[in-house]
């Protein structure tokens, strides 16, 4: 009994270890897959340390919309996916802004504010919104991203006519609700929502006779002091914080430079801004677009000038470069240049670029330090 005793005891120890072997070669591998996954996403590249902080300085693949790495060629040029989300006071918390490539955040009647998120159709996001209606100018930045996916509620009379006009590859949810649904726990009109996994089944629906992904790009720095033109890093300053105030008190929009993180924050008002999901929303690089703008009917509509040229501020890594935006025509990229003419490269990263009209103020904070 004494020998049967050792010997089922030394079974015992014998099985413990190879399940303690096992789970550590799963956590090591689960765990391998996790930073390498985090390595692609906030990285993918060789990795310096500046006077900007930590910044990617090489990748084989960037994707085109954004700038950041990918793992293959085919993921450069992905097609794009363009959402109008609302921002009212109702409708917070927002869904699906966290994961945007891109932002576009723009003043509507009475001066509260809209956007418009671009997004790779091959991202996934569980849910965007609510989703609202198009207006014109908009039509106008959605015109740069080739034959981008539109994806919206209703509109402006003349926001539709110009969809017709322009022949845009949209999905008007009056027409097309089956890639839209509409929540229980908000009420009408802040119900409204979509997913990257309608947009994708619309994609096959209808994508080879409509979409097309030739656009051009902004230009994206390959390393951290390649954001700067010689003369444009000169005359650079270093910022903390931005104060955009669309419409008081309750479309006052924040942006605070994280020194840690090397992004800027979104406050809604003083409250840091969060999406349903729980994640911060942040940027890599800000745009101020300077337009102007006028009011053209009882309801308070507006007209924004977004072809021709401007006033730019660009935000990124704590500092902003004062400079010009360009735009020729409809279909054409708007561009941003320093006081030299040359373009400013941008932060690979999330981009958002808020427009401002001459209604609106932008307080900026400079550093201290």
């Amino acid at each position: 009994m004494r020998k049967n005793f050792f010997n089922e005891a030394e079974l015992l120890h014998l099985l413990a270890g190879l399940v303690f072997l096992v789970a550590f070669g799963l956590l090591g591998w689960f765990g391998y897959g996790y930073l390498l996954n985090q390595n692609q996403a906030d990285f993918n590249g060789v990795v310096e340390n500046d006077s900007f902080g930590q910044f990617r300085i090489d990748c084989q693949y960037r994707r085109m919309i954004d700038g950041v790495c990918v793992a293959s060629e085919e993921e450069i040029n992905p097609k794009l996916v363009a959402v109008m989300v609302e921002n009212y006071v109702d409708a917070r918390p927002l869904s699906g802004l966290a994961e945007a490539s891109i932002v576009y955040e723009a003043p509507v009647e009475a001066n509260y504010t809209r956007f418009m998120a671009i997004y790779p159709a091959n991202v996934k996001v569980d849910k965007i919104g609510p989703v609202r209606s198009a207006r014109p100018y908009y039509l106008d930045w959605l015109s740069e991203y080739g034959g981008a996916m539109y994806l919206y509620v209703g509109g402006s009379p003349e926001a539709l006519g110009l969809i017709k006009e322009y022949k845009l590859f949209n999905l008007n949810e009056f027409y097309f609700g089956r890639y839209y649904w509409r929540a229980s726990d908000r009420s009408a009109p802040h119900y409204i929502y979509t997913s990257s996994e309608l947009w994708r089944k619309a994609l096959t629906d209808y994508a080879d006779e409509d979409l097309t992904a030739d656009y051009e790009g902004w230009g994206f720095a390959t390393s951290s002091l390649d954001h700067l033109t010689t003369t444009s890093l000169g005359e650079s300053e270093l910022t903390t914080s931005l104060k955009i105030t669309f419409l008081s008190p309750n479309y006052i929009v924040n942006w605070k430079f994280n020194s840690s993180t090397k992004k800027y924050d979104r406050y809604q008002g003083d409250e840091l801004q969060r999406d349903t999901s729980g994640k911060k929303i942040k940027a890599d690089t800000l745009i101020i677009q300077r337009v102007k703008s006028l009011v053209i009917d009882e309801i308070g509509r507006k007209k924004i000038n977004t072809i021709g040229a401007g006033e730019a501020i660009i935000f990124y890594d704590g500092r902003k470069i004062d400079g010009t935006w360009k735009k020729e025509n409809r279909n054409d990229r708007t561009r941003f240049y320093d006081a030299t003419g040359e373009e400013i490269k941008l932060k690979p990263g999330k981009i958002w670029v808020e427009v401002v009209g001459g209604d609106s103020e932008v307080e900026i904070n400079p550093s201290t330090s």
